[in-house]
């Protein structure tokens, strides 16, 4: 049974948001100028305003007191969905907070100095807008987020675990200050007897954990295990001399084993066997992008070799749900290329929607500035930080304060620590080039979709695609596609700019049933409910 969403209730409640910066402070700007402009908008409009939130700092500045107070207060008052501020930069120049807002249901923000609402009922241009502004905002965050997994990934492929070492090991540091993981000669004994009493079949791990505890046998804290740990542990291929960590299997790690192969296998049969994932080198542009019809569950990429030789790459369910729907969910790569052309080729804009787009990617490389401004002096910051205690800490050896031991050891945990942050600040700068990437990415889109995704790479088809969809599912020869509200808009818009041509309208389909967007969407304001999305190519034939 689906459960239903609560339904939004509308009313003329509203609260507040008023910030000045110290600058703004500075040449005489006051909170209480916005606060009698948004008094009177909401005397004008009937709004009841219920809540005055007040900030009196840098929007750069993070952890803003009031703003966060004020998410808390929209979240858990259902019955206010209206939120007036003086204008755009008041609110929504830290990217973080675009994502944020949108993630409330049915809030309308109101630009009040700018004329403008964001809302499902605003203006499909403004509607755009700021689905964009949403879009390329959340890229940049999860670009920041991926240049931090490409960091973690770079220690895997140097042999090094990034997270927490498993019983009989333990993280330290090496010469250099980096991080490593080191066996624990207290604990490689008793380890090496419990892998050695369960690969005989004579001993279950409960047991085992009872018989060891004693010897040794414990968590960090000296504790004894929990029997669920000790079953993890003995299939475990760390103790082996490698790892898994997040599908990667690096079979090169830098820590030593101290479990033979053999016992290791023995207890592997024992157990039936270890499942590890499957890593390949191909690139698949849909990876993570498409669910299956029956199940929801996600379509899996898999390269297949005909007899010729010929390779061909096709997308399935794993049947994870067991609802027998793995046979009917194959589809191939070519077939999801087809379609997705199929539909851009019905997308074309004019010359003045393309110029609101482009003004609009200026307005948002502003805001990405500003943003990129603050994380860059934070972690800058933390570099003075630990350089001061670099430099107080020799000076304290020299003196005679600390011993040389001492010194060396948080002398190496300070340049560890100082590497760390100025990998951070390389990420900013990648997350940037990306940024720049992304913008120059949609401004083709724009002026040829259809072009672009012919003539790009992997890469180029994954950024339309994900950029494009909200949602995609397949199942026996029906393919559901529901786009980004931003997207349907931009598709309206475009129609109603051309429309004696009706270059816009998405192909007709087997159904012409409207579809809602679905709750993974990017962003959830300024979408329409009346047509938010479409069947656009639920046919078989297609495929």
């Amino acid at each position: 049974m689906t459960k239903k969403k609560a339904s939004i209730i509308d009313t003329n409640k509203a609260v507040a948001y008023i910030r000045v910066s110290s600058r703004e402070q500075e040449k005489g700007y006051s909170l209480s100028a916005q606060e009698k402009l948004l008094r009177k908008y909401a005397e004008d409009e009937g709004y009841e305003i219920v809540e005055f939130f007040r900030e009196a700092m840098s929007a750069k500045t993070s952890g803003r007191k009031q703003f966060n107070l004020m998410l808390k207060y929209l979240k858990s008052h259902n019955d206010v969905k209206k939120l007036l501020v003086e204008k755009t930069d008041r609110i929504t120049r830290n990217f973080k907070d675009v994502v944020t807002l949108d993630s409330i249901d049915g809030l309308e923000l109101h630009f009040v100095k700018e004329g403008s609402i964001i809302s499902e009922k605003s203006k499909s241009q403004d509607k755009m807008i700021y689905g964009l502004r949403v879009v390329l905002s959340k890229q940049y965050i999860d670009n920041l987020k991926e240049e931090a997994e490409k960091g973690i990934l770079a220690k895997i492929e140097d042999g090094v675990y990034p997270s927490i070492a498993p019983v009989g090991y333990y993280n330290t540091m090496d010469k250099r200050g980096r991080h490593i993981i080191a066996v624990d000669e207290d604990k490689r004994r008793v380890v090496q007897k419990a892998f050695s009493l369960y690969a005989s079949g004579d001993y279950s791990a409960k047991t085992i954990n009872d018989m060891l505890y004693p010897e040794g046998l414990t968590n960090r804290n000296g504790n004894k295990l929990a029997k669920s740990t000790v079953e993890r542990m003995f299939k475990n291929i760390f103790y082996i001399g490698q790892f898994e960590f997040k599908g990667f299997v690096c079979t090169n790690a830098q820590h030593e084993g101290i479990i033979d192969i053999d016992t290791f296998n023995a207890i592997q049969e024992r157990l039936g066997g270890v499942v590890r994932a499957r890593t390949h080198d191909v690139q698949f542009p849909y990876q993570g992008l498409f669910r299956c019809g029956m199940c929801g569950g996600l379509l899996t990429p898999e390269l297949k070799k005909k007899k010729s030789g010929k390779e061909y790459i096709y997308y399935h369910c794993n049947d994870t749900h067991k609802k027998g729907c793995k046979k009917l969910s194959y589809i191939s790569q070519t077939s999801i290329d087809e379609i997705i052309i199929k539909l851009l080729k019905s997308f074309s804009i004019s010359k003045e929607l393309f110029d609101s787009i482009k003004s609009f990617i200026k307005e948002i490389h502003d805001d990405k500035h500003d943003y990129q401004e603050k994380t860059e002096a934070s972690i800058t910051r933390k570099i003075e930080q630990v350089n001061k205690r670099i430099r107080q800490a020799y000076e304290d050896k020299c003196d005679g304060t600390i011993d040389e031991d001492f010194w060396r050891e948080i002398n190496k945990s300070y340049h560890a620590e100082k590497t760390e942050l100025i990998e951070a600040l390389h990420r900013v700068n990648e997350a940037d080039i990306r940024f720049y990437e992304t913008c120059e990415k949609l401004l083709k889109f724009a002026r040829n979709a259809h072009q672009m995704f012919l003539n790009g790479s992997v890469e180029d088809k994954r950024f339309i695609t994900q950029t494009v969809l909200s949602n995609a599912t397949y199942y026996d020869g029906n393919f559901d596609v529901e786009l980004h509200p931003a997207f349907d808009t931009l598709f309206r818009l475009a129609k109603e700019s051309n429309h004696q041509n009706s270059t816009i309208e998405p192909p007709e389909t087997q159904s012409e049933s409207i579809k809602k967007a679905p709750e993974g969407a990017n962003f959830k304001n300024g979408g329409n409910d009346e047509a938010r999305t479409r069947d656009l190519m639920r046919d078989r034939h297609a495929l």
